[in-house]
């Protein structure tokens, strides 16, 4: 039985580092076999940070996973398609490595940080690094409860890591979408609480759904709302702040790319013309795109073996 990456579907904490990496020319082999040490240096930080609660996540970019793997693709495993609406840019990037590191003290997330970096020093340039935290009650910026629709407990495995029955060779793996949204919280707070829960399409306190009176076609739940889990998505959203940007890093893990294909789709408003673009989306802006695959545990060390 595969094993998965206990990042993927672990509970929220309070810190997130995220360490986005572009691999340098032919260090395909010497890749194969480090990136299968990380989950092992995870769980040994783990164990000596044991109230710290970390966990972590490798992923591999869709643009370099021919490169890296090129034996075997995960099924429909495609970059971010060019947005048909030209006031919404999806800002996508072609990102080699992610590093997911989340715990609930941000000093053993640098450690962690600076242990993986020294691993994979010579072999890797770092692109980007940033930095999320847990806001009041697990809010967004916006006030509201991020994604109070999110799966829960065990429905998060099946909604978020690959079935053995579907892909053998990539099972416990996740497919991942990882997006930087900008927000500009001075137009947002001009709204009255009624029109930013008429936007989100839930209670601003509470997170309860709004009754169907109030709920528009293309509220961002409406949008984002899944009941059924062949094409749910599991969410691991964190804000972020700095002096002149802030915003939400956005994480989606699925079973299938077609399930975050899906979803990102009917929020730009291309699965139901009709609905139009999730209106939250004229409060933020997408700074960053990104599409990865997070293989297993199993997958990972099979790899740098050569067995995969």
């Amino acid at each position: 039985m595969a094993r998965e990456q206990l990042g993927i579907c672990a509970e929220a904490n309070l810190h997130g580092s995220y360490l986005l990496l572009n691999a340098l020319e032919g260090q395909e082999k010497a890749l194969r076999y480090k990136l299968a040490r990380i989950p092992q240096l995870f769980d040994r930080l783990a164990d000596h940070f044991s109230e710290a609660l970390l966990t972590g996540v490798v992923a591999v970019g869709s643009n370099y996973w021919d490169l890296l793997y090129p034996d075997a693709r995960p099924a429909l495993l495609h970059a971010f398609p060019a947005p048909q609406d030209d006031n919404i840019g999806l800002a996508a990037v072609p990102v080699d490595l992610l590093l997911q590191i989340r715990s609930d003290r941000l000093d053993v997330n640098v450690i962690v940080a600076q242990q993986v970096l020294q691993l994979l020093q010579g072999h890797v340039d770092v692109l980007d690094a940033l930095q999320g935290f847990r806001y009041l009650d697990g809010r967004q910026l916006t006030g509201f409860i991020d994604t109070p629709y999110n799966a829960k407990a065990r429905q998060k495995r099946q909604v978020a890591l690959v079935d053995a029955a579907r892909q053998p060779l990539f099972a416990g793996g996740s497919y991942l979408y990882f997006q930087q949204l900008g927000f500009n919280p001075t137009v947002w707070q001009r709204l009255s609480q009624s029109e930013q829960e008429a936007i989100l399409g839930f209670e601003k306190v509470s997170g309860r759904l709004l009754a169907d009176g109030r709920l528009t076609a293309d509220s961002h739940a409406a949008l984002m709302w899944q009941q059924d889990n062949d094409t749910a998505v599991l969410h691991q959203n964190m804000p972020f702040y700095q002096l002149k940007q802030q915003g939400l890093l956005q994480l989606q893990y699925a079973a299938s790319a077609e399930a975050l294909q899906q979803q990102l789709s009917r929020r730009l408003g291309l699965g139901n013309p009709a609905a139009g673009h999730d209106l939250l989306l004229n409060y933020h802006r997408f700074e960053l795109s990104a599409v990865f695959f997070a293989p297993s545990i199993s997958f990972l060390e099979l790899a740098a073996s050569g067995a995969a």
